[in-house]
């Protein structure tokens, strides 16, 4: 036998190791170079699990470049958490055709205003049922083009487990083809051949599901003009199809059904398609006014004689987003009007009846309720009789509630006097104005108890439109929105007499805000020192343009109480323009009165012009600022404003 000595042992295995080494290392090299890059294993928390990645038997989906992201709102709204294996989604059509459709996925807004082209036509998201997220996002006009592109889409996109959400906003029937409704009713659909000229249809479906879509709906519409679709739901990953077609859900009101037996002479409320439908408050969506005071504010109603009015004013208050039913108290005379108890229990709010006839006493006791049920309350929030409440009233009085800390401000006001469609049009507007515009309006509890309480009679005897506070007044001042935040509805020669101020005030169209968020441009303004300097600024700015204009002009305009003559040209969006003029009155503003009536501002012979601040007076044309600035104001002794010729009257 041959014998091996230690240290050739050694040498031989140093041998092997080393060609071992060097051979991985050729591998590694090779591998680097040419081979296909290693797989990274991670966990993500997913609902209550946690899942590997990339998922098994599914690869990465890589979602669509064109595909944005809009607000971010957690839980997309819903007040309670999704079970495992669920995520949220949240579908609103719209309530006409300027309120802009929205589908919220997971948290994330993917159809919105100006995100992924959300408007007229279908809206489609294609949700990943592994991740649980959007990753494709799309909208087509089936109004003005054909659905070949759709068809393309729902044939390529939708792979097989995808889920797909689809909802039609405004108008999506009129070139909707009979392939694109059979790749939908493949799909699930129950309900997309029945859609017609404005109806409202979503459905929530999965590739590969047996059966109908346990999420669709379909509303007609009714003289062009439709019910919007507003669900909150939890959707599960993996869809069970239904193998019947199923019925409508059967809504059950039994205590509106109840109460329409006897009242169903008010129509839109107690129709029969609606007599069922369950009063519920609006979710608040907006995560920046949540915490704010407004939502725990006394909102006391002020109801008149009609039923039906109250009705509509009542609707729109649980439509506001975040509003919390018990804080609305309606004060009532029962002797005026009938069975206000009942309404208000249908809606969760409260009543309170009162014999008092004299408007001021009714106004101390819609006060001295809301101080006896919410003590804690800083504020309160009056609702004059007949009026409708617009979408964001309650976000626009929450953004600007701090200003009524400001020693120099009054109350808040959610009417424009000057509010008539050519100039009002800027909701991003507010102002400081001396007059009390009335109608809605909120103001501190200590305000009520300090300053009104011990003068009702003297401040308050009237209604807020017909002038609060007259005297005296030029260091306390309301803030009022450039757009209205509530809508009065003529009450009828029966109800009210059409006097000249009424028919000044409320027989003309007028313009209110119809978006449901709004934000405010300059509401860091509206405190004394601050507005002042703010408007300094603006007459001041490169935007700002003076409007020369003579006597004659003016005098013609307000005759023909139109503006045509004056041949206005607004050039620049956003700009500020001016009518510098001298103030001839001496113991009024009769010159403004003239500029007023021409321009198509609220204008009455015995009333003084509504919305001065100090001599100036503010209002919007087309997009821009317009300031009538007389010799009154401190900023009229600025250049070029104080070489004006024009005198009036």
């Amino acid at each position: 036998m041959k014998r091996i000595s230690i240290a050739s042992a050694f040498r031989h295995v140093g041998f092997m190791g080393i060609s071992v080494f060097v051979g991985f290392g050729l591998y590694g090299i090779y591998e680097f170079f040419f081979g296909s890059p290693p797989i990274h294993r991670v966990e993500f928390f997913q609902a209550n699990s946690t899942v590997p990645f990339p998922f098994q038997d599914h690869g990465e989906r890589i979602v669509s470049q064109y595909m944005q992201i809009g607000e971010i709102l957690p839980n997309c709204g819903l007040d309670y958490v999704c079970p495992q294996d669920h995520f949220p989604v949240h579908i609103y059509s719209g309530k006409s055709k300027d309120d802009m459709p929205k589908i919220c996925v997971s948290g994330k807004y993917v159809i919105q205003k100006d995100i992924n082209d959300g408007g007229r036509g279908m809206n489609m998201v294609v949700v990943d049922s592994h991740r649980m997220k959007p990753v494709n996002a799309r909208h087509f006009d089936t109004y003005a083009m054909d659905s070949s592109e759709m068809e393309l889409f729902l044939m390529r996109e939708v792979r097989e487990g995808d889920i797909l959400i689809a909802m039609t906003f405004d108008e999506a029937s009129r070139n909707l083809g009979v392939m694109a409704k059979n790749l939908l009713a493949d799909l699930g659909s129950s309900q997309i051949q029945n859609l017609q000229f404005r109806g409202q249809w979503f459905m929530i479906s999965q590739r590969g599901m047996k059966g109908f879509s346990p999420y669709e709906t379909l509303k007609a519409s009714k003289g062009g003009l439709w019910s919007p679709i507003d669900e909150h739901m939890c959707v599960p990953r993996h869809l069970s199809g239904r193998v019947i077609m199923p019925d409508p859900k059967v809504m059950q009101n039994d205590a509106r059904s109840k109460f329409c037996e006897q009242h169903s002479h008010i129509s839109d409320f107690c129709s029969v398609d609606q007599r069922n439908v369950p009063l519920k408050p609006a979710i608040l969506t907006n995560r920046q006014l949540v915490g704010s005071a407004m939502f725990m504010t006394p909102i006391m109603v002020i109801a008149g004689e009609s039923l039906s009015t109250l009705t509509l004013t009542l609707e729109t208050i649980l439509s506001q987003p975040g509003i919390q039913p018990r804080y609305v108290v309606v004060v009532y005379n029962p002797e005026v009007i009938k069975d206000v108890t009942q309404l208000c229990q249908l809606f969760g709010f409260n009543a309170k009846a009162t014999t008092e006839k004299e408007y001021y006493r009714i106004m101390a006791v819609a006060f001295e309720t809301a101080y006896g049920l919410f003590p804690g309350s800083s504020y309160v929030t009056v609702i004059e009789e007949g009026l409708l409440l617009a979408p964001d009233f309650m976000a626009y009085s929450a953004s600007i509630l701090p200003v009524l800390h400001d020693p120099t401000v009054i109350a808040i006001s959610a009417w424009n006097a000057n509010g008539f469609p050519n100039v009002s049009s800027r909701a991003d507007l507010v102002y400081r104005v001396e007059d009390f515009p009335g109608q809605a309006f909120t103001i501190r509890m200590a305000t009520y108890m300090k300053e009104l309480k011990p003068n009702m009679k003297q401040c308050c005897n009237k209604r807020g439109w017909e002038g609060w506070l007259e005297l005296g007044r030029w260091e306390r001042e309301m803030v009022v929105p450039d757009v209205s935040r509530v809508l009065r509805r003529p009450l009828g020669s029966d109800l009210e007499p059409v006097t000249p101020l009424i028919h000044a005030l409320f027989h003309r169209l007028r313009a209110t805000n119809l978006e449901m968020t709004s934000p405010l441009s300059n509401a860091d303004t509206l405190t004394s020192d601050r507005y002042e300097s703010h408007l300094l600024e603006l007459l001041n700015s490169s935007h700002a343009h003076v409007i020369s204009l003579t006597k004659e002009d003016i005098n013609a305009c307000a005759l023909n109480e139109s503006t045509t003559n004056l041949k206005l040209v607004f050039d620049d969006k956003q700009s500020v323009y001016v009518v510098p003029y001298m103030e001839l009155d001496m113991t009024g503003f009769g010159g403004m009165k003239i500029l007023c009536r021409c321009f198509g501002l609220f204008y009455d012979d015995h009333s003084s012009p509504r919305g001065l601040h100090r001599g100036l007076l503010r209002f919007s044309m087309e997009g821009n600022e317009v300031i009538f600035l007389s010799n009154r104001n401190q900023h009229f002794a600025m250049s070029p404003y104080n070489t004006t010729t024009l005198s009036l009257p």
